[in-house]
């Protein structure tokens, strides 16, 4: 089933930081669509929805388990806070409506809306996009696997900067006890705490720290590579750097044998100049683009989706710099 056109979107969390960037940039993508911001503090919302034109917002309440009605009107439901009943999910895949939700990394915390998509055959797409930066690591990591004939190592960081608002959430985040991070090593999936160190573009070496994400197992499918992880690291971003203003960093380091049968290593590193809340926000909308392009149904994973030439022209359109060694 390929959405042709949202007439209403319901995004949950549409005032926050992430989901009133999301707003923005799908009135800019879409101008026709009727956008409904909802949450449980609704007039924190009401100037961002009068500033967008076409748009209104709701009372959202998930710990209650109540859905407004202007949920069931919409095309497409994207939920940008925790949902820890998938309450927001079931009620999508019931009424047979289009489903993003960013906020789950693990294959576990989305199984019980696999089995309910499958239980109720939506033929509505039902999008597991709890991926960093909402999926915008996969087409880099496919356009650097096309340098490669065999790949045997894929490092994944995500670099944040104290000085960009949800950088700041990150840092504090780091200080905490981290659950282990689901890595593959030598061909083995298990589980690891162990921090490692990555020198950035600049020369800078930071300490990294492994983080459990979806990405992993995606990237293992993609490239068939035995090593891969992701990591998250705090340091001085390209963006404070050269113009003090803070940007977020993904880095994509591969390792393996080149066209010529040698061994070679490839870095690409995306930075968007206007930080973590923009980039994510960017990564759901490419989803939702090639949401509407392609005829797909049901559980639908993001590397299946997106067109990685297409998403990679969205990301420089939108101000993302692309670094390649």
């Amino acid at each position: 089933m390929a959405i042709n056109m949202a007439e209403q979107i319901f995004i949950a969390g549409g005032y926050g930081m992430i989901g009133g960037n999301l707003a923005a940039q799908l009135r800019s993508r879409f101008p026709q669509s009727r956008l409904i911001l909802a949450g449980r503090s609704p007039q924190k919302g009401e100037a961002l929805a009068e500033q967008l034109g076409n748009a209104q917002t709701a009372c959202l309440d998930l710990l209650s388990g109540d859905i407004p009605p202007l949920a069931a009107t919409s095309q497409l439901i994207i939920s940008a806070v925790p949902d820890p009943k998938h309450v927001l999910g079931e009620f999508a895949i019931r009424h047979n409506i289009a489903f993003i939700d960013i906020t789950v990394g693990t294959a576990d915390g989305y199984a019980p809306l696999l089995n309910m998509a499958m239980q109720y055959q939506t033929t509505a797409p039902v999008v597991p996009l709890g991926y960093y930066e909402a999926g915008m690591f996969l087409p880099l990591v496919n356009r650097l696997s096309r340098q490669f004939s065999a790949i045997n190592s894929v490092r994944l960081t995500a670099l944040h900067d104290a000085e960009d608002p949800i950088g700041a959430t990150t840092e504090q985040e780091l200080t905490q006890e981290l659950a282990p991070a689901f890595v593959r090593e030598a061909g083995i999936w298990r589980y690891t705490s162990a921090q490692d160190k990555i020198c950035l573009i600049s020369g800078e070496c930071v300490e990294t720290t492994p983080f459990g994400i979806l990405d992993v197992s995606a990237v293992a499918a993609m490239t068939g590579a035995e090593n891969i992880r992701l990591d998250v690291a705090m340091g001085i971003s390209e963006g404070q750097r050269n113009s003090a203003q803070a940007s977020v960093e993904l880095y994509v380091d591969m390792q393996g044998m080149n066209e010529a049968g040698k061994p070679d290593s490839k870095r690409i590193v995306a930075s968007d100049p206007r930080g973590q809340a923009h980039f994510t926000a960017l990564g759901i909308v490419t989803v939702v683009t090639a949401m509407f392009e392609r005829p797909l149904s049901g559980f639908v994973l993001p590397e299946n989706l997106l067109n990685p030439q297409a998403a990679l022209i969205t990301m420089q359109d939108a101000g993302v710099v692309l670094i390649q060694d």
